[in-house]
């Protein structure tokens, strides 16, 4: 299984989709919006912020002057 990507847990793909609705492309989102946005889709803090990290590591999503933004 070597070159395969390690798939996303799956409550990091729901946040991606959660984060892919309410990211703007050009100015992103704050990263304290984007917890509120996650934690109103019903994730708890905790998983808000794990799922936040989750898609920095694996490249789904990066931080610019503490904003989010989508990979493209």
């Amino acid at each position: 299984m070597d070159g395969e990507p390690t798939p996303l847990p799956q409550f990091a793909e729901e946040a991606l989709a959660v984060l892919r609705e309410s990211v703007d492309d050009s100015a992103g989102l704050s990263e304290q919006a984007a917890l509120r946005t996650l934690e109103s889709e019903g994730f708890t803090t905790a998983d808000a912020d794990a799922a936040l990290e989750i898609l920095e590591l694996r490249g789904y999503i990066y931080r610019v002057d503490s904003e989010v933004h989508i990979t493209d």
